[in-house]
């Protein structure tokens, strides 16, 4: 798994390069964790393709997508799957 950090197309909601990865034969998803500045952690396959389309995609280290989120939500953890743990959804608390 590769962590991703990119900004959003319309800064808070919009777009995300998911399609364009999943076009070029890799998987991409989107986490809960995005920022006031519209910047979002997600997850792609080790063999997308990260080039090309109107986003700003860096590659993250576990640890720097696991301090964006904690920057976030305090007890976000890295789960077995290697996703990060997000806050509880409203209606479980």
């Amino acid at each position: 798994m590769i962590y991703l950090k990119w900004k959003l197309a319309q800064d808070h909601s919009g777009t995300g390069p998911e399609g364009p990865i999943a076009e070029a034969g890799g998987t991409a998803a989107a986490s809960w964790a995005v920022d006031a500045a519209g910047y979002r952690i997600g997850y792609a396959s080790d063999d997308a393709d990260l080039r090309g389309g109107p986003w700003q995609v860096t590659e993250q280290t576990e640890a720097q997508a696991l301090a964006f989120c904690q920057g976030l939500y305090a007890d976000a953890a890295v789960e077995s799957d290697g996703t990060i743990s997000g806050p509880p959804s409203p209606d479980d608390v």
